[in-house]
């Protein structure tokens, strides 16, 4: 039977409010799927299917757990069973340029089955009010466990920012921005990271997965969210943020 762990980060809550929150999905990250365990997802897939109140899932990286054709065609066959709107993040398993799947191929075949998708791995999207800015991390010519956000990235980052002062800002992101006992996953030169999103007081919550663990913390004004890996007990994590009322909300499902 699955276990739902509920954490609630808020400064005003009343448990009989009857107020919808402004947006709801899911996040599912670290997968590392393969055609051997791909039966796993499925069944969590089918799981996903019967929520009636999820804006939209998000794939938050880690999504297969070796870079090859077989791979990926399973995640995508898996992918279309999805009846929600759909965004995939990349992480450090996804793609290699050397085996054929760089990112703009990784991609392009996610737009086969979710049109609407992105053809870059840093994209926006808006739901309910709020601006999503999805940051990439990846590496694709070569393969490390540690993310790094490239120069050009933190650039792209601080001008979406700087144009959207007015909107409350979600990030999702594979690698975190905080910092962890393991040197073999922590992010590279988070400080600059920092450095960017320091300057604005919109940015709500960072999200993201990669370190394996189930983390929530409010730093410097902002939520930090990580959730735990999928290939270990199949958790997922359900999101509720609604600021209007201060309310932070999510479920890990396992």
């Amino acid at each position: 039977m699955k276990k739902v762990y509920r954490i609630i980060f808020l400064l005003l809550f009343i448990c009989s409010c009857t107020y919808a929150c402004e947006v709801k999905f899911i996040q599912i990250t670290d997968i590392n799927l393969n055609t051997k365990n791909a039966y796993r997802l499925r069944e969590t897939i089918k799981e996903i299917n019967q929520y009636k109140d999820i804006d939209f899932v998000v794939f938050g990286g880690n999504n297969i757990s070796k870079t090859n054709i077989n791979n990926l065609n399973t995640f995508l066959y898996l992918l279309k069973k999805v009846n929600k709107k759909c965004y995939v993040l990349l992480g450090s398993t996804d793609v290699l340029a050397s085996s054929g799947i760089d990112k703009e191929y990784y991609l392009k075949r996610v737009r086969r089955v979710k049109f609407f998708h992105s053809k870059k791995p840093n994209y926006t999207f808006k739901k309910n009010g709020y601006l999503f800015v999805v940051m990439d991390g990846s590496k694709e010519f070569f393969q490390s466990s540690n993310g790094y956000y490239s120069k050009k990235e933190l650039v792209w980052l601080d001008d979406v920012l700087s144009k959207n002062k007015d909107k409350e800002i979600i990030i999702l992101q594979h690698f975190p921005i905080l910092p962890t006992k393991s040197k073999w996953l922590e992010t590279a030169k988070i400080e600059n990271y920092k450095e960017v999103i320091l300057k604005y007081n919109n940015i709500k919550a960072i999200i993201s997965g990669h370190y394996g663990i189930n983390f929530e913390e409010k730093i410097d004004g902002i939520y930090h969210i990580i959730t735990e890996n999928y290939s270990k007990n199949c958790a997922y994590k359900i999101i509720e943020i609604d600021t209007k009322n201060d309310l932070y909300a999510t479920y890990l499902v396992k």
